[in-house]
């Protein structure tokens, strides 16, 4: 008995040790996760005054950024990470918040990829089903809040419903216009700074000169120049060359300006003092350049960040997530929007909706969690997620990031106000997501294909598309009705000729068609009495 409760005694007290050494490798994680924020804002600041911004011109085109976010989200396999990376990006104003959201929207559907897991043939429908009722509320809250972004923005000049509704939150938190940031310091960056500043210090004085950018060179008559200079424009001078400023020449009398001071060699000074500065001042990254040093921060930096990310849901994952198990069984017998909140708080725990949704997934697989119970937890899921782009934008501490992951909570949120409350647009989702699992069971490559076609294919093709129109308008138009009557022909052969029924035939549909509508939940919410047949929604 003596031995048996030492043993129990000592396998507690290792059980204790794990735990803490767990813990402290997720704070460790955490620390590495902001400073990688921290390290990528420097080096994109560094690189973004040499004029490598321009890399990101792209974004100005929203169905290219929404593409770019697909494609960099399934890369990475992390919106986490992506929205993270985009916060960072629009902290160091290489992207403006507009330019952004659809990035964002990208990053929803990249997230969504998964593998349902094979067993029989009713498994693998089932499991699929799950594993996709995700990606049908991504890409139906895409398709729905996309357009609807795009046509206010091209009305308003400024942004859309989610830029004017997140723009309004943040001017509420950081009071006045918006524009500038958030009054006080944020901790987690005087914590990491130190650490950063081993790496790359920037010269923030160099930056913001350059920021301004060239004076324009104005004519003032015969062999006459002059240059317009703004007050703020004066003062980030002066702080980057003081000696030289003092050398630059006022103009005459008879000339002048309508604003600021006028000068007749500016251009000179700013070739000569401002270009040539340096925006790395401090670091081992200083003697590779601005630009190189840039570059080699910014892959450091996402290494880092995605490796830290990694490492800390793995081990959030392992502490909590054997409880979070016995909860989410617990949510399957909840009402909706209570396992919303399950689905929520389990992911602001384990920071990665993956984890979630891949823990679901099994369930659906084996029927202990109808599609239709496992749809509101990864809506809650899609929330807690953004929990990470909202702690990124803290550890930044400016407008912009404060705005866009307040857009990445507004997406989901909004998105699920429209697909989720009124059970006609639920089944929407649901039935799609069915509709794949029941394809997926007679043809075992559905899955295969589906991932390599919608999260590889389509967006590529939308992408070269989409940069196709900055080449050329003529060539983009050419492509888009190409594409469109592709598109439009598979839907009449698949609708019209019967394809449907080539790849199922009518008596294996018939077959699956009651297990199918149970598999909607049509016995758990209000439906018609006269329901469709199944085919028809395939």
């Amino acid at each position: 008995m003596a031995e048996a409760a030492e043993a129990k005694e000592q396998s507690a007290g290792e059980f204790a040790v794990f735990v803490t050494l767990k813990i402290l490798g997720v704070l460790i994680s955490l620390y590495f996760f902001l400073f990688g924020l921290d390290l990528m804002g420097g080096s994109f600041s560094a690189l973004g005054s040499k004029g490598a911004g321009n890399l990101f011109t792209f974004s100005d085109n929203p169905i290219a950024g929404l593409m770019v976010g697909i494609l960099a989200t399934v890369l990475v396999q992390s919106s986490s990470t992506s929205t993270s990376i985009v916060v960072g990006l629009v902290g160091a104003d290489v992207l403006a918040v507009k330019q952004a959201i659809p990035i964002i929207m990208g990053a929803n559907i990249g997230t969504s990829v998964s593998m349902a897991h094979a067993g029989d043939r009713i498994e693998l429908e089932r499991a699929f089903s799950g594993a996709t009722v995700h990606d049908m509320f991504n890409m139906l809250s895409v398709l729905t809040l996309l357009p609807l972004e795009i046509i206010i923005a091209a009305l308003s000049g400024e942004g859309g419903l989610l830029f004017f509704i997140s723009k309004g939150l943040t001017n509420a938190i950081i009071g006045g216009g918006g524009e500038s940031d958030l009054r006080f310091p944020s901790p987690t960056k005087e914590i990491v700074s130190p650490f950063t500043k081993l790496f790359l210090s920037k010269d923030k004085n160099t930056i913001k000169a350059l920021s301004f950018g060239a004076p324009e060179a104005l004519s003032c008559g015969t062999d006459c120049t002059k240059y317009c200079v703004s007050s703020d424009m004066s003062k980030a001078w002066k702080k980057v060359a003081k000696e030289a400023y003092e050398t630059l020449i006022a103009c005459n009398g008879t000339v002048s300006c309508d604003s600021g001071s006028c000068y007749t060699n500016a251009g000179e000074y700013f070739e000569n003092s401002i270009e040539t500065g340096r925006t790395i001042k401090g670091g081992f990254l200083k003697d590779a350049g601005d630009v190189a040093g840039g570059i080699i921060g910014l892959i450091l930096s996402l290494v880092v960040l995605c490796g830290a990310l990694i490492v800390m849901v793995k081990l959030l994952h392992s502490l909590v997530m054997g409880q979070a198990k016995k909860v989410i069984m617990k949510g399957t017998k909840m009402n909706d929007y209570l396992a919303i909140l399950v689905g929520l708080g389990i992911t602001i725990i384990v920071q990665s909706s993956s984890v979630t949704t891949s823990a679901l997934t099994p369930l659906v697989g084996i029927g202990v969690l109808p599609v239709y119970k496992m749809l509101p937890m990864t809506l809650g899921a899609n929330i807690g997620t953004t929990f990470t782009s909202m702690f990124a934008a803290l550890a930044v501490m400016k407008a912009g990031s404060l705005q866009i992951a307040f857009c990445h909570l507004l997406f989901n949120l909004i998105g699920i106000l429209i697909w989720f409350p009124v059970p006609v647009m639920r089944k929407v989702v649901i039935r799609a997501a069915c509709t794949l699992g029941f394809y997926a069971s007679y043809w075992r490559l559905v899955p295969l294909i589906y991932i390599l076609v919608m999260f590889v294919t389509v967006p590529g093709v939308c992408l070269l598309i989409s940069l196709l129109y900055s080449a050329s308008v003529a060539g983009g138009v050419v492509v888009t009705i190409l594409a469109v009557a592709a598109v439009a022909g598979l839907v009449y052969w698949w609708v019209r000729l019967g394809g449907c029924y080539k790849v199922v035939s009518q008596e294996e549909r018939d077959a699956r068609k009651a297990e199918i509508e149970e598999e909607m939940g049509e016995t758990g919410v209000a439906e018609p009495k006269e329901e469709p047949q199944a085919e028809s929604t395939v």
